[in-house]
């Protein structure tokens, strides 16, 4: 989220500065890597989706895609979701995991997060492959999961 004047918008988009996280927090003071470098004091304010959906109004609707890129966070976004009983709300989930830091290193924790989504009903259709290396244990993946157990006549 550094320099969001940049961010073209057409008419009936909305950009909103704030990134989904885990828990809510004003302060975020992000990882320090290739994105955040050019901004290296920049806090930023996140919310949990079920926050983000209900700042919006959107408290009784569903996400037909909810896209997640941020850099290893997404472990703990996921946890909230899933915690938060918002998964059968999402049709599809495209997600980009990371495992890189040591904020990602328990990865029998990371394994229960993924068998969650599957129990959840979350069924990978795509997935590709960007970084792998073992010797490190750096990988980066993105993958399209669709949601097998949405429910289409309670969220037409």
């Amino acid at each position: 989220m550094g320099n969001t004047e940049k961010h073209i918008r057409k008419s009936g988009v909305h950009f909103y500065p704030i990134g989904i996280g885990g828990k809510s927090n004003d302060a975020v003071i992000p990882r320090m890597d290739q994105y955040t470098k050019k901004h290296p004091k920049k806090m930023w304010k996140v919310r949990t989706l079920r926050q983000i959906m209900e700042s919006l109004g959107h408290e009784d609707r569903h996400l037909d895609i909810l896209k997640i890129d941020i850099e290893s966070y997404e472990w703990e976004v996921l946890r909230n979701i899933l915690s938060d009983n918002l998964a059968s709300r999402i049709r599809q989930l495209n997600i980009e995991y990371h495992v890189f830091n040591a904020a990602t290193r328990n990865y029998v924790d990371l394994l229960q997060i993924y068998r969650s989504l599957k129990e959840a009903g979350f069924l990978r259709y795509a997935c590709t492959l960007y970084r792998f290396d073992n010797t490190t244990k750096l990988l980066q993946t993105e993958c399209g999961l669709i949601n097998i157990k949405f429910d289409f006549n309670k969220y037409p």
